[in-house]
């Protein structure tokens, strides 16, 4: 594999850091690997197309990112790498709020507050189950603008984001609808987000791998997500919030070794 072709798709267009993530891996590990080329996989669109294609190897050496699902463990054709490559920041989730109760909502002290609202969420989002779990009150839309719209127009009352993601969705539709967030809480999960591969492709699995590794030690990834999401995640002032602990039911057959890379925002660090 070290000389190949590595195919990827970014499934959530999330800035193009996950697909300079790994170019960074693979750059780490030229010398030891050989020299390698990212090409787009076409028509990837969604995560079970990925999934599906990853399954039949239909496109050699691909790679793609998606939130851990326990379902997908069972599967002999797919593999992920057990690095939480965006240092688990997806799982720090601010909310944008319907502006009627902007106020009213951060009277919020428990989870049993919050479960008199409704939070609205894309279909089959991982979020849904363990906002559910948890006993939050879900509301499946389609379509990603609609969610939006429904919040705006008072059909729903809450859709969290990532807090490294949420500044540039309040920035691209703040002129033109009605949209505030909610500053006085923040809902926190794990949620590790992994590239996943074709389970045979073992050689290209352990150079990612190892690059991720040696990008965190020498800081390199740290520099890559401060570029992208450390705006975001300053403008969220985290640790200003009161935290809503979450418990992920996913996870609870997942090892704990990829804890160790989250991101802390107390110390300002990802160490």
């Amino acid at each position: 594999m070290g000389k190949g072709h590595i195919r990827t798709v970014d499934i959530h267009h999330y800035h193009n850091y996950f697909s300079e993530l790994l170019q960074l891996s693979l750059e780490k590990t030229r010398d030891t690997f050989g020299n390698y080329k990212i090409i787009a996989a076409p028509g990837l669109l969604t995560p079970k197309r990925s999934i599906a294609a990853a399954e039949q190897d239909l496109y050699p050496n691909l790679v793609f990112e998606m939130a851990y699902d326990a379902e997908y463990d069972a599967s002999p054709g797919i593999d992920f790498i057990p690095f939480p490559v965006d240092l688990g920041i997806m799982g720090r989730r601010v909310c944008f709020v319907n502006p009627s109760i902007k106020e009213t909502i951060k009277q919020a002290k428990t989870l049993a507050d919050l479960s008199k609202y409704t939070i609205g969420q894309g279909i089959n989002w991982v979020d849904t189950i363990i906002l559910r779990h948890n006993g939050l009150v879900v509301r499946e839309i389609d379509g990603f603008e609609n969610i939006f719209k429904m919040l705006v127009g008072g059909r729903i009352d809450l859709f969290c984001h990532g807090s490294s993601q949420f500044l540039s969705e309040y920035t691209n539709r703040k002129n033109q609808m009605n949209l505030v967030y909610d500053e006085s809480f923040e809902l926190q999960y794990l949620l590790p987000r992994f590239f996943y591969l074709n389970s045979k492709n073992r050689e290209l699995k352990k150079r990612i791998e190892s690059g991720l590794k040696l990008a965190y030690g020498d800081r390199s990834l740290l520099k890559l997500w401060q570029k992208h999401f450390r705006e975001s995640v300053d403008v969220a002032n985290l640790p200003q919030r009161k935290v809503f602990l979450l418990e992920n039911p996913l996870l609870k057959n997942l090892s704990k070794d990829w804890e160790k890379y989250i991101y802390k925002t107390e110390s300002g660090d990802s160490k």
